[in-house]
């Protein structure tokens, strides 16, 4: 078993026994690979959608904070410790998150939720569906993960935001999983930009 999918049974197996009744989503590679896309996984990312889900997380996975507290600022390699369970931040543009971030089964695992997008665009009518905007809630997509029922955020709109980053190589892996595997063309437009859709149609050949 590789260690991202060790670690994502055990969030879901603590997730699952627990009485708690938390509204997130998985986002990012492990989303991507779970979709059929054949990419290596850097972390597990969960988004969270009330800020009070960040602490419900931090409960559920207190077995793996460490004992004392992180001496790194960096948010990139800061973890979660008893003493400090929870990472704030803002940044210059006003962008707002709050996360909580352990190693488990030796891979990263990462709780957030985003209380100020500082405008990044997202709506359904020409700018595009951000995967960590508010629309994910509406557009989210079950997939089987071992026992597990997991939502996640759907290929289509992954692929909106790594085009608005540039990241061309999952590009590719999104935009070859969508012609294997088929994709939805009413969420297609919506989550892509004009700019981007454009590009869509002469990339993706069904």
């Amino acid at each position: 078993m590789k260690k991202w999918e060790s670690a994502l049974e055990e969030v879901c197996q603590l997730y699952s026994q627990s009485n708690e009744n938390i509204d997130w989503i998985l986002v990012g590679s492990v989303g991507s690979v779970l979709q059929g896309c054949q990419m290596v996984p850097g972390d597990i990312d969960l988004y969270v959608k009330h800020k009070e889900g960040v602490s419900q997380f931090s409960d559920l996975l207190n077995k793996y904070s460490l004992p004392d507290k992180s001496i790194d600022r960096n948010s990139n390699e800061w973890l979660s410790s008893i003493e400090e369970p929870i990472f704030h931040q803002t940044f210059p543009s006003g962008f707002e998150w709050t996360k909580a971030r352990w190693e488990i089964e030796g891979f990263k695992v990462e709780v957030i939720h985003i209380t100020n997008s500082a405008g990044i665009p997202d709506n359904l009518t020409g700018d595009g569906i951000w995967e960590g905007g508010k629309y994910i809630w509406d557009y989210y997509k079950n997939v089987t993960f071992r026992e597990y029922t997991i939502p996640v955020v759907p290929l289509e709109i992954q692929l909106e935001s790594n085009l608005r980053r540039k990241r061309q190589d999952r590009v590719n892996l999104i935009l070859e999983a969508l012609n294997n595997n088929g994709y939805d063309q009413e969420l297609i437009n919506k989550a892509l930009s004009l700019k981007h859709l454009s590009y869509f149609n002469t990339a993706v050949k069904i």
